[in-house]
């Protein structure tokens, strides 16, 4: 047999050993030979392959398949990168398949066993190669806000960097994105009154999203604009704010009305941005603080 080069021929060395359940060793592995033989001394099964480079392939020189040795419900090659490239198929339709239909599966096919923490290392493993890394993909936002403007050519989007000592290799920090169809519907045709608030992001880079929402004219939630910062406060408002105030053209700020959560960066900036607006506190908000010292269903409904 043949194959195109060592990498290939290593990993169906390992496909073969899971499968055969039989614990074998590269006693030789270099880019040019590989010797493989099996672990248990009695046994003298082994196989050798070099480069040929008259051919550009990896070809199987040597071989006695001949496994007189016990077989083995654990092996070494039942990594969480394996079972990740084995069942990537599987978690791209079923994001949420659980560790007994893995188990399950895994030991159907290759009779091997497999803790849980193989299982959650190989589905964030699958993860990454359905959806690329997070580095790359972050490296992607100039691509992926160039192609807002193309589609929606008077949006505001801002991306915010910080630079290291000398300038060099820049590092993502916010991004502000008020589309322009979303930013003209507010002003025509939604009410004086705009929500602010901010959650969690969770991940391999933890954050905060800070969103601003109207009011249609059906009194539903209406999305105005959104930004992405590393931590809500006071100086991530400030930045939000200013690019929202410009957006909206919130020169004259008497007929709008704030609602807002008790965040006191929150409440200084918009005192500082627009003076003349009034702002009142999200029920919502304010009841999840009052039931911590006041319970019970009468208060909540009497509030």
């Amino acid at each position: 047999m043949e194959f195109s080069s060592a990498v290939v021929f290593r990993k169906a060395i390992r496909a073969h050993s899971v499968k055969h359940r039989r614990v074998v060793k590269f006693k030789k592995n270099d880019p040019n030979r590989i010797r493989v033989v099996c672990k248990d001394e009695g046994c003298k099964w082994f196989v050798f392959a070099s480069w040929l480079s008259d051919h550009k392939t990896f070809m199987i020189k040597s071989l006695l398949d001949d496994h007189p040795c016990v077989m083995s419900f654990k092996n070494k090659f039942v990594s969480s990168k394996f079972i990740a490239e084995k069942y990537v198929g599987q978690w791209k339709v079923n994001p949420d398949w659980n560790f007994t239909g893995m188990a399950e599966q895994l030991q159907n096919d290759t009779n091997v066993d497999a803790s849980k923490w193989q299982y959650y290392r190989a589905r964030s493993v699958a993860r990454e190669m359905i959806q690329g890394s997070v580095n790359e993909q972050y490296s992607k936002l100039w691509e992926y806000c160039a192609e807002i403007k193309r589609m929606n050519p008077d949006s505001l989007v801002i991306i915010k960097c910080s630079t290291a000592v000398g300038g060099a290799n820049p590092r993502f920090q916010r991004l502000y994105i008020c589309l322009s169809d979303l930013k003209n519907g507010w002003k025509e045709g939604c009410g004086p009154i705009l929500g602010l608030d901010g959650c969690f992001i969770k991940g391999h880079h933890v954050g905060q999203l800070l969103t601003t929402i109207g009011v249609n004219p059906n009194n539903q939630m209406y999305p105005v604009a959104y930004a992405l910062v590393e931590s809500e406060c006071r100086e991530t408002w400030l930045w939000f704010l200013e690019l929202l105030g410009v957006d909206l053209e919130l020169n004259n700020s008497h007929r709008i009305v704030w609602i807002i959560d008790k965040q006191k960066g929150l409440i200084d900036t918009i005192r500082e941005l627009f003076p003349h607006s009034e702002h009142r506190f999200c029920v919502k908000h304010f009841y999840n603080n009052f039931k911590a010292s006041h319970r019970g269903l009468m208060l909540k409904q009497l509030l």
